[in-house]
């Protein structure tokens, strides 16, 4: 005798599981944009708070195990998608400023000198945008090059090339701007 095994989801089951692809699939389209992870930081907390509770709902409430099971797997697949996402944006983006850095130290070995603009490394201003975004900075002053692009991950902070050190360093848009000031009103 063969006997089937079949899931029975009620109806609030299926409606939380669909709400929730529903919530994911906009949080992977709207966070897994360009410079726009930092949004995932605001709604760290509310899903930090779900989850604890459907962990609650796993374990205390066995009726509802496995919809509430269904929506984290969700949950868990859409913030995998998101790193993954980001982590593309984040390495295609330094694998093309890596490309431009060579032709700087390429040309700053040939003629002893930093390029004035990277329009004459061959570079059009149309592949620098496509490749390092809008806001990419890059000036030759008194001899020395500093390329900079924002990080992919959010629109505040930079990676900045150090040709002296020949490594990227991390800049936040908060110590560059001092915008967290921690000194009292008074030292300042």
């Amino acid at each position: 005798m063969t006997e089937d095994v079949r899931f029975h989801l009620s109806r609030e089951a299926k409606r939380k599981i669909y709400s929730a692809t529903i919530m994911a699939v906009i949080a992977v389209l709207t966070v897994g944009q360009r410079h726009a992870g930092f949004l995932l930081l605001l709604g760290g907390l509310p899903l930090m708070v779900w989850l604890t509770w459907s962990a609650w709902v796993i374990v205390r409430r066995p009726y509802a195990r496995l919809g509430q099971l269904i929506c984290v797997t969700v949950w868990l697949v859409a913030l995998a998608l998101l790193a993954g996402i980001h982590w593309v944006w984040h390495q295609t983006t330094r694998r093309d400023a890596n490309e431009i850095v060579k032709a700087i130290d390429a040309h700053t070995a040939s003629y002893g000198r930093c390029p004035q603009y990277l329009e004459n490394l061959g570079f059009k201003r149309a592949v620098l945008v496509e490749k390092l975004g809008e806001n990419y900075v890059y000036a030759c002053n008194a001899g020395s090059a500093k390329l900079a692009y924002v990080a992919t991950f959010t629109i505040f902070d930079t990676y900045a090339y150090d040709f002296e050190k020949d490594a990227w360093a991390y800049e936040s848009w908060a110590d560059k701007k001092k915008f967290v000031d921690t000194r009292p009103p008074g030292m300042k």
